[in-house]
């Protein structure tokens, strides 16, 4: 069974959600621009949504579905999180969230390859995948540095904020073969 971790990089520390992090959360997701590829953060983004994100996060059973709370120079900035598929074991989705503040510093980057690291090393990954909506080139370009492969488009299989269809992008990345780029320190 895979227990909570704790992670360290050059910048960051990536830990296990805390009763204590309700106003950081509040704080980066309740901002428009932060939500705005996000369909399913709330906004305004009100200190009962962060209560409830916050419990949610502590709640998730680390053996299928890990979250990393991402702290920056002491405050939580944002997440890293994983789905594994159940019909295998050795894939999983990541997802991964930054505060519109600390965005273009590669904080993602840093923060999405030690999880993935980790995740490799923990449940024996073989692949990990994730998606982003088509018009969210910020985060393609987060997927593109992580040293994933667009695989393909699936078109109108997401909703953004009206409630529209929207085209996806599914990036890929066999980490069995990337893993010398993913060290990390736990």
């Amino acid at each position: 069974m895979t227990v909570p971790t704790t992670l360290r990089t050059e910048r960051l520390l990536l830990r296990p959600f805390q009763p204590g992090d309700v106003d950081d959360v509040l704080d980066y997701r309740n901002d428009p621009e932060f939500a705005r590829f996000l369909a399913h953060v709330p906004q305004p983004f009100t200190r009962a949504d962060a209560e409830k994100f916050v419990e949610l996060n502590m709640a998730e059973p680390w053996d299928r579905s890990p979250v990393f709370a991402v702290v920056f120079e002491g405050r939580l900035i944002g997440t890293v999180n994983f789905e594994l598929e159940e019909a295998d074991n050795q894939t999983a989705m990541v997802g991964y969230a930054i505060g519109r503040r600390w965005w273009g510093r590669g904080i993602a980057v840093e923060a999405a390859r030690a999880a993935i690291a980790w995740a490799t090393a923990a449940f024996g990954l073989t692949r990990v995948w994730a998606s982003t909506d088509l018009p969210h080139v910020r985060s393609q370009r987060v997927l593109e540095k992580l040293g994933m492969r667009r695989e393909t488009v699936c078109a109108g299989a997401g909703v953004d904020r009206r409630g529209e269809p929207v085209d996806v992008v599914v990036y890929g990345l066999d980490v069995s073969a990337q893993n010398s780029r993913y060290g990390v320190e736990t």
